[in-house]
């Protein structure tokens, strides 16, 4: 570099910055200085060379300040055109600082930097090379390629050039466009191969640091370079470098870390004078790399080993892999963080290979004395390494330390440790006893950070092996009566005691009656899918033993008790089943044992799967060779029990077609309702909806078969005048594709809360269901699970989806046994409250517009205008009466949702005639979410006696909170190649013909920037947007980057597809996008 000491005025100006004693001193002096070069620059009067590269280092200094320079950029252009070497350092560093690779001011340099660029001179084509390696973009890679690959290729140029020339040209290629063919294999790869042999080390060093970029994208053409780069390691070996690339004794550490990095992109050579040598030269690093005081020496060691352990995993060669084991297994003993972290991270790589599991598994007290370790991240490491290194030998070991440690984790790693532990005991089981008894102090000492799958997994195991059915019973009884009380483990308790705690009873272990008491002790403070869930295994129990006076009391007084709940689910399900109860030969055939689950993929698998989605950067990075295909559609999980249907084996639960009247008539008894549904369905719908929701109809065979005077008996004994008003149900998640039976409900019309008083409830709700068969279409029972209707009726076809949006209920199908019209006649009450129009239309508006109508009816409307501000929206609710009398009894209520934080303004209870208030609801959004959040609506009408009860969803969609951003064409392209698949990366088809003109119109609508210029195809758009979340409640704030492409636009091969770096956020925006533009 040119001396600048000289440049007295740049001195002087210097010092005066330093003098300054205040910010405000300091900004009027670089105000001056900026001013006095301006007039120079601006002056007719020529400027000497000296006095040209003194205002520019000033310039440069003031913009190394912080202070903007919004001039001069020019003038430092000219320099780079000058004759001198001093004044082409100053241009070339000014334009570095002052432009960027996407800044046209690049085009008045580009002659310039090409004439240094083949100039004989050295110093200015290094300077050049520079230049092109940290500024040079798309453009600069288009027409400057040739002339560095000519300065490489020249062997007569120095050293010092071709090392910058090497560089420069990997730069070139990474900012080429993706599909443009810079070095052709064929050529280079013996071009490279020659090169190789060079002796300088810095030569090597930028040559192989261009390989690794070469070779990180395809190795193909370039196997030629392997055995030189094996030579070029054994030469580091022998220590044949000159001093200066010696570093504490090792030969050029960096090129050997370089070139290891190198050989893993390749498949093992198979010369094998090539193979013996790179093995030996493993082989002498593994087995000579002891650990010295000196941290500089030792962190350049420890580089070279990883490296090292690395290539012996892609050799293959067990005796290397040994090695390494024993290597790394010095460096968890030590007090290094940093070497621990890495030790365990290349360990549980090394556990995959077979051949050393045994020699890792030697190591097991060390690596589990890591769980326990004070960093975070080691303890992280460890728990994937011993996960790695399990086996049918060790497992009970390991899950027995990792169920130790799980009451000391920490809680932002429970989740995976509950998880990974499940499947280890799943996937090496000892025996089923065992199983059993793991699962369930997993369950117990897990708490909240169970998840469902977990009981999920142990009632299908007992279910399906009878002799293990006793067993689980009892110690489940034992674990209640040592006072767990966790949800999850509460669900797996009340389903195996419901199912097979009459076992316990028989063998005169545990009588029912205090198997009841045990979980009724939990019954209080349980969630409602769980009290469903075990009312459904109390109904169990008094079928199991009818004479138990004392059970049959204690049940009866729960039943007695959530009939007349709020809850329709709970409602429904403790009136039918007390009516059940009063009859037992209908419920004995009613009630049997739960069937055998199919076999299906394990559900702790396809959630771990889900959770270790593979990152897309290391997935590009991988080596081609080494390359399979190991994405996994989201849409092809397996279903999980989760959500979908509750009752204990056979028993019918409210909301579902039975066939109890067949049955009292002598017909085949049928296994009418599961407590869990194992129908393929996506594991987040089946976390949404609720364990105890409806598993689906009965046989339409079964059902016709039953005798319609005995189904009246039955209905007749569940409810009369004396009985307590039962809340309307509202229709089964399961028909829902966003889950939750709130928001099925909000879907289907609104029926009445509670039975006038004299009703049959469930009569009543079959009456109400008169005027919807006169107007619905009928609808095959296969179409959707039934709707939340009597326990007798036959075959009902669910709510439809919003995408249907007709606004009816139920669809009764033509084998109804209640089908006659003097039936209906005879059980129709107070006629149920219907939209005026289509409420999946209205909320469809919504998403798109800030203002609209939420719902109506023939006496109540409620409008909503909304006002977004990134996370959050603030929103007016105006609910205003149209008829001639007050409703009375109004509610208007927000249910609390984990992904968002709602404020409700008061409601009052009652809404005087013609009058309307406004409402007004806060929502943050606190995390990425599919479906939104729900408002639960209710009034009666006092002159009819109408009442309704309803939940409507908000309009408060993922696009609500999503804000445009420009993004650059070719940072899109980049970005949207990085994501490499599911779960980030989904895509759908549209149905119909989706035009531009509408997705045109719709996409900004919903927050996102259309990019132009990114697409020559007419048929395809391309948009993009940030989602914002987070920011209340102790969410940290997020903004999610979000892609779309739009393809086929006008065609019948229209498609949408959805790039986000969250699964969560490309779900929810790709099925809201194929919604609208269906």
């Amino acid at each position: 570099m040119a001396k600048i000491s000289n440049i007295k005025g740049l001195k002087a100006y210097i010092q005066d910055i330093r003098n300054c004693s205040t910010k405000e001193a300091e900004r009027e002096r670089v105000d001056k200085e900026l001013g006095k070069i301006r007039k120079k620059y601006t002056s007719d009067k020529a400027m000497t060379a000296y006095d040209k590269r003194k205002y520019m280092w000033k310039l440069l200094y003031t913009r190394l300040l912080g202070y903007d320079v919004d001039f001069g950029v020019k003038n430092a252009s000219d320099l780079i055109a000058a004759p001198g070497y001093s004044e082409k350092q100053v241009g070339y560093i000014a334009c570095g600082v002052f432009l960027n690779e996407k800044d046209e001011f690049l085009r008045l340099v580009i002659n310039s930097v090409r004439n240094d660029l083949i100039s004989r001179n050295e110093a200015f084509q290094c300077l050049s090379l520079d230049f092109i390696a940290n500024v040079g973009g798309s453009e600069f890679s288009q027409l400057l390629t040739a002339d560095v690959m000519g300065v490489l290729a020249n062997g007569a140029t120095r050293p010092v050039v071709r090392k910058k020339a090497a560089l420069c040209l990997l730069r070139l290629i990474r900012k080429a466009p993706a599909d443009a063919e810079i070095l052709q294999p064929e050529v280079w790869g013996v071009k490279l191969a020659t090169m190789l042999e060079d002796r300088d080390v810095g030569v090597l060093l930028g040559l192989t640091t261009l390989l690794l970029g070469v070779a990180s994208r395809s190795y193909e053409g370039y196997e030629a370079c392997v055995p030189r780069i094996v030579r070029v390691l054994e030469r580091c070996k022998q220590r044949d470098v000159s001093q200066d690339y010696t570093y504490y004794g090792l030969a050029s550490p960096w090129l050997q870390v370089k070139c290891l990095r190198v050989l893993q992109y390749f498949p093992p050579p198979e010369e094998p004078v090539v193979h013996r040598m790179l093995v030996d030269v493993v082989k002498r690093i593994l087995g000579g790399s002891e650990p010295v005081k000196n941290v500089n020496k030792n962190n350049a060691v420890h580089a070279i080993v990883f490296e090292a352990v690395a290539v012996a995993i892609a050799l293959d060669e067990p005796e290397l892999c040994t090695l390494g084991v024993a290597l790394l297994a010095k460096f968890l003993s030590v007090r290094e963080p940093n070497l621990k972290y890495l030790a365990l991270e290349n360990m549980a790589r090394l556990a995959e290979v077979p051949a050393v599991v045994d020699t890792v598994n030697r190591h097991q007290k060390t690596i589990m004395a890591c769980l326990r370790d004070g960093d975070v991240s080691i303890r992280r490491r460890a728990l994937d390494l011993l996960f790695t290194m399990c086996t049918p030998d060790n497992a009970a070991d390991i899950v027995g330390e990792l169920l130790s440690y799980l009451t000391l984790a920490d809680y932002s790693m429970r989740e995976e440790l509950v998880l990974k532990t499940a499947v280890l005991a799943e996937r090496f089981l000892p025996s089923l006893e065992w199983y059993v008894d793991s699962m369930l102090t997993l369950m117990e000492r897990a708490g909240d950070s169970a998840i469902n799958d977990l009981w999920h997994s142990v009632v299908q195991l007992v279910t399906n092996n009878p002799q293990l059915q006793p067993y689980a019973a009892r110690k489940c009884a034992d674990a209640l009566r040592r006072g767990a009380s966790f949800e999850v483990f509460v669900k797996c308790t009340g389903y195996i005691l419901g199912e097979h705690g009459h076992l316990l009873s028989a063998a005169g272990e545990v009588p029912l009656l205090e198997q009841f008491q045990l979980l009724q002790d939990r019954f209080l403070v349980a969630a409602p899918e769980t009290k469903a869930l075990l009312l459904t295994a109390y109904e169990k129990m008094l079928v199991a033993e009818p004479e138990n006076a004392p059970l049959r009391e204690g049940v009866e007084a729960v039943m007695s008790r959530y009939a007349g709940t709020l809850d329709a689910e709970l409602a429904q399900r403790a009136v039918e089943y007390r009516g059940l109860a009063a009859r037992l030969d209908v419920a004995r055939a009613a009630v049997k044992p739960l069937p055998k689950w199919e076999k299906r993929a394990s559900l702790l698998l396809r959630r771990l799967a889900e959770k270790e989605g593979e990152d897309a950067d290391e997935a590009r990075e991988r080596p081609a060779w080494m390359s399979q295909a190991v994405e996994e559609s989201a849409g092809e999980e397996a279903g999980s029990p989760s959500g979908s249907a509750a009752g204990l084996g056979g028993l019918s639960a409210p909301g579902t077609a039975t066939a109890a009247a067949a049955a009292a008539n002598g017909a085949a008894p049928l296994d009418l309702l599961d407590l869990l549904d194992l129908s393929d369905t996506p594991t987040k719908a089946a976390e949404a909806a609720p364990p105890a929701a409806a598993a689906g109809p009965a046989p339409e065979s079964a059902a016709a078969a039953a005798a319609p005077a005995n189904v009246m008996d039955l209905l007749s004994s569940l409810g009369g005048p004396g009985s307590p008003p039962a809340q309307q149900p509202a229709a089964p998640a399961a028909a829902n594709p966003f889950g939750g039976p709130e928001v099925a409900a909000a879907e289907a019309p609104a029926q009445p809360a509670r039975a006038p008083s004299g009703t049959v409830p469930l009569v009543a709700a079959v009456g109400a269901m008169a005027s919807a068969k006169a107007a619905s279409p009928r609808a095959p029972a296969a179409a959707a699970p039934p709707a939340a209707v009597a326990p007798a009726a036959a075959t009902v076809a669910a709510a439809p989806t919003p995408a249907a949006a007709p606004a009816l209920a139920a669809a009764v199908v033509s084998d109804d046994p209640f089908a006659s019209d003097a039936f209906f006649a005879a059980a129709a009450g107070p006629a149920p409250i219907q939209p005026l129009g289509d409420v999946a239309a209205w909320f469809r508006k919504l998403c798109t517009a800030t203002s609209g109508i939420l719902y109506e009816d023939a006496f109540l409307q409620i409008g909503v205008k909304s006002q977004l501000s990134a996370g959050s929206v603030q929103l007016s609710l105006f609910l205003g009466n149209k008829g001639g009398e007050a409703l009375q009894a109004l509610v208007l209520a927000a249910p609390p949702t984990p992904a968002f934080a709602l404020q409700l303004g008061p409601v009052p209870e009652v809404l005087d005639a013609k009058k309307q208030v406004q409402v007004p609801l806060s929502a943050t959004c606190l995390a990425p979410f599919t479906s939104p959040p729900l408002v639960q609506l209710g009034y009666r009408v006092p002159s009819t006696g109408q009442v309704l009860s309803r939940s409507l969803e908000l309009p408060l969609v993922p696009t609500k909170f999503c804000q445009p951003v420009d993004v650059p064409p070719a940072v899109f392209q980049q970005r949207w190649q990085q994501v490499a698949g599911p779960p980030f990366k989904l895509a759908a088809a549209l149905p119909g013909a989706a035009t531009r003109a509408a997705a045109e119109a719709l996409l900004p609508a919903l927050g996102f920037r259309l990019l132009q210029g990114l697409d020559s195809e007419p048929a395809a758009l391309s948009a993009a947007c940030v989602f914002h979340c987070g920011g209340a409640e102790g969410a940290p704030p997020r903004q999610v980057p979000c892609m779309v492409r739009l393809e086929g636009l006008g065609s019948a091969a229209a498609s949408v597809a959805v790039a986000s770096a969250d699964a969560t956020t490309s779900e929810a925006l790709r099925g809201r996008l194929a919604a609208l533009l269906a």
